[in-house]
C-alpha cells in the first residue's frame, strides 16, 4: 500500500531516527490490520497529491484534507478520522485581528487551490470586503506559510486547527485563536476506482477511533503539554543532580565525562524520570518509543535503566562519527544526532560541502547548515535525504555544550 503524504508535524517527520506524525501513525496502524507493507511517498508540492494519486502512484492521500463537495466529484474521501477548523494564524506581537469581519482587505498568503483559498474567497462576501488573497510561485505546504509568519516574513495565513495548534508548539509568538470557519471533517483520499481499499479503510476508522489507542495517539500530538517541572535544589548541595551516582556508574565502562550526561538530562527533562515531551518522548533522557523499545526502556522504566540505556546510545551514536577527527566537535555531532537524528546531521554535511564549509567541523559550519533544511528550496533537492528539519538542534548542542564546560 503506496500513500501519498506531506512532510509535516501533522502528517509524517522523523525525529531523532523515528518515524513519526499523526496521520502517518494512523495509516501505519491500518496497514498493520490488514497485513500490506506500507510504502511512504513525501510528496513535497500540495497540488501535485492529487495528481499523483489519480495517475496510480499511489493508494491513499494522507494531507489533513478536509471534505469537500467539490474534491468528491473526483476522488472518494474515507469515513473522516478529526474534525478542525480553519483559524487564521498571525503574530501575537501584531495587533490581533479578533474576528473575521477585521479580516477584509488583509493580505493573507495561501497554498494554491487550497481549501484555504477557496474559504477566503466565501469570506468576502460574508464580511462584505475583498481580502487580498496572495500566493507563492513555488507553492509552500500549509506549514511553510506557518513558518514564514513566525519569521515575520508575511502577516497572516491560513491553516487547519490541528497544524496551527503543532506549530505553535515550535513557534510560541504565533496565535491562532480566531477561526473563520465551522469545524470540518478531515479524511484520507483514494481513487474512485479503489471501492474495496475504502470499504475496509472506514471498517477500520469506524473501530480505529473508538479505540483506546487513538485515544492516545491524540493524546501524544495534541493534548499533552510538557511535563518538565522547574528544578529545585532538593539535592545535596555538592551533586550537580539527584542521580550524579547513576551517571557515573553508567559514564564509567565508556570513558565518558559523566557531567555531559547530566547536562543532557537537565536539558531534556530537568530530572524529571516521568518526563512527556513532544512525539511521545519520555523519561529523564526522552527516549522517543521506537528507540526506547530497541534500548530496553518504557515510560515505567527506573532511572537507573532510563540512564544506563542512554549512554548506551549515546556511545553508538558516538562511535558512528569515526571520522570527526576532532573528540569535541565530534561531541557536538553526537548531540546533535541525539536531539535532531543522525540523518539530519548528514544532509547538513552534504549542505556544508556544497557551500565549500568544512563538513567535519561542527561550530561555524555544520551548525550553519542546519536552519537551511526548514528551506523548501533546499530540503526538497534530490540530495537531502531525511526531508525537512524545523527542529532545534544548534541551540541543543550549544545549551548542553556550555553547561557541560562549566561543570566541567
Amino acid at each position: 500500500m503506496t500513500v501519498l503524504i506531506q512532510n509535516s508535524s501533522l502528517s509524517f517527520y522523523e525525529q531523532r531516527g523515528e518515524k513519526l506524525g499523526f496521520e502517518f501513525e494512523i495509516i501505519q496502524a491500518f496497514a498493520k490490520s490488514i497485513k500490506l507493507p506500507l510504502e511512504i511517498k513525501v510528496v513535497n508540492n500540495s497540488s501535485d497529491m492529487l495528481r499523483l494519486l489519480s495517475k496510480g502512484e499511489g493508494d491513499i492521500v494522507s494531507a489533513n484534507l478536509p471534505v469537500s463537495i467539490s474534491n468528491a466529484q473526483k476522488i472518494n474521501f474515507s469515513i473522516p478520522y478529526y474534525y478542525s477548523e480553519q483559524v487564521l494564524v498571525q503574530r501575537e506581537d501584531n495587533k490581533l485581528i479578533k474576528t473575521p469581519l477585521d479580516i477584509g482587505k488583509k493580505c493573507i498568503y495561501v497554498t494554491k487551490n487550497s481549501p484555504y483559498e477557496k474559504r477566503l474567497i466565501a469570506l468576502q462576501d460574508e464580511v462584505g470586503a475583498n481580502i487580498n488573497i496572495r500566493t507563492f510561485d513555488d507553492d509552500p505546504i500549509t506549514e511553510e506559510l506557518i513558518e514564514k509568519v513566525a519569521r515575520k516574513e508575511i502577516d497572516f495565513t491560513i491553516a487547519h486547527q490541528n497544524m496551527a495548534y503543532l506549530s505553535k508548539k515550535l513557534n510560541p509568538n504565533l496565535d491562532y485563536n480566531l477561526a473563520i470557519s465551522v469545524k470540518q471533517k478531515i479524511a484520507f483520499a483514494l481513487r474512485k476506482n479503489s471501492p474495496e481499499l475504502k470499504k475496509v479503510l472506514d471498517i477500520f476508522l469506524s473501530n480505529y477511533c473508538k479505540s483506546n489507542k487513538f485515544l492516545e495517539l491524540k493524546n501524544k500530538y495534541f493534548d499533552l503539554q510538557d511535563k518538565r517541572p522547574i528544578v529545585y535544589d532538593t539535592f545535596p548541595k555538592d551533586n550537580l543532580s539527584p542521580y550524579d551516582e547513576l551517571f557515573k556508574n553508567a559514564a564509567k565502562p565508556y570513558g565518558w565525562d559523566w557531567k555531559m550526561l547530566v547536562a543532557i538530562s537537565f536539558q531534556e527533562s530537568r530530572f524529571n524520570p516521568n518526563a512527556v515531551g513532544r512525539g511521545g518522548s519520555f523519561g529523564l533522557m526522552q527516549f522517543m518509543p521506537e528507540i526506547g523499545r530497541i534500548y530496553g526502556v518504557n515510560p515505567s522504566s527506573t532511572p537507573k535503566e532510563q540512564i544506563d540505556a542512554a549512554m548506551v546510545f549515546l556511545n553508538k551514536i558516538y562511535l558512528l562519527w569515526n571520522d570527526i577527527p576532532n573528540t569535541d566537535q565530534r561531541i557536538k555531532f553526537t548531540l546533535a544526532s541525539y536531539n535532531a537524528g543522525r540523518c539530519h546531521i548528514q544532509d547538513a554535511q552534504k549542505l556544508a560541502v556544497l557551500e565549500g564549509l568544512n563538513p567535519c567541523l561542527w561550530d561555524g559550519n555544520v551548525e550553519l547548515m542546519i536552519k537551511k533544511l526548514s528551506d523548501q528550496a533546499i530540503y526538497r533537492s534530490p540530495y537531502i535525504r531525511c526531508g525537512v528539519y524545523r527542529g532545534g538542534a544548534v541551540p541543543y548542542v550549544r545549551i548542553i555544550y556550555s553547561k557541560y564546560q562549566s561543570w566541567r
